[in-house]
């Protein structure tokens, strides 16, 4: 099992969004047994599941209509104190668990939330006010990083751009996320409206859903990059890709 956080001290950089389409694509699409954690105050994706997913799956029960199963992934929300405590009651059935937590880093719950996972992903904005919250996000992470290699323990982070734009500011940031040694994934996702569509449900390399979110045809290319270039960089098993 790989455990993945997806963290940022600054709220609303898309941490959500990123899980909502890595899960799904590697869970419907890849054959990777998925479990989405929802550790975050807000249950952003929680939220989601029961207030936009599962009325429609209740019709399409009633309908006789229903695909078993109706989520391509499970969806447990659990307090940041008690992640790990549960990840070892189940952790034999999933092999990829991805970790979304509140958008702070100075609680020592989130800290060691950090610490445990073998990977975290840090959403990337290019505002003044994301560059100096990731940047010190960043940094925390490299402590933890060396204290990780310390102990022989299996510990990586990446930078990844969730709304990318080709600002002027992204590229200064990549300049300047280069230069500290911080490191990120080359795939990003692009700022469009589809994505702001979130359903835990159906995966983006769906046609179907695609085309009921108005995504255009790039949305497959660029989330299949970034599951492709995260199962390289996270060595997740290789074997189970379909």
């Amino acid at each position: 099992m790989k455990i993945i956080c997806v963290a940022n001290q600054k709220g609303g950089i898309g941490k959500s969004t990123l899980i909502t389409v890595l899960a799904g694509a590697l869970s419907a699409d890849y054959g990777y047994r998925v479990l989405v954690v929802d550790a975050d105050s807000q249950q952003t994706l929680a939220g989601v599941r029961l207030t936009n997913d599962q009325p429609s799956v209740e019709q399409e029960r009633l309908a006789g209509t229903l695909s078993e199963p109706a989520f391509p992934y499970t969806l447990e929300s659990v307090g940041m104190g008690q992640v790990y405590d549960r990840l070892d009651e189940v952790g034999d059935d999933y092999d990829v668990v991805f970790i979304d937590v509140p958008g702070r880093s100075d609680d020592t719950a989130m800290i060691d939330v950090l610490s445990g996972a073998n990977v975290v992903l840090v959403p990337v904005g290019a505002s003044d006010a994301e560059r100096l919250a990731t940047i010190s996000f960043m940094q925390l992470l490299q402590e933890i990083s060396r204290l990780s290699r310390e102990q022989g323990l299996d510990f990586q982070f990446f930078g990844v751009h969730s709304h990318r734009t080709n600002l002027k500011e992204e590229k200064d940031m990549d300049e300047f996320t280069d230069a500290l040694g911080l490191p990120r994934l080359q795939a990003s996702l692009r700022q469009l409206g589809c994505y702001k569509r979130l359903s835990t449900r159906y995966s983006y390399l769906n046609p179907a859903y695609r085309r009921a979110v108005g995504a255009d045809a790039s949305v497959e290319a660029e989330v299949r990059a970034l599951c492709d270039e995260l199962i390289a960089r996270a060595q997740l098993t290789s074997e189970l890709v379909s």
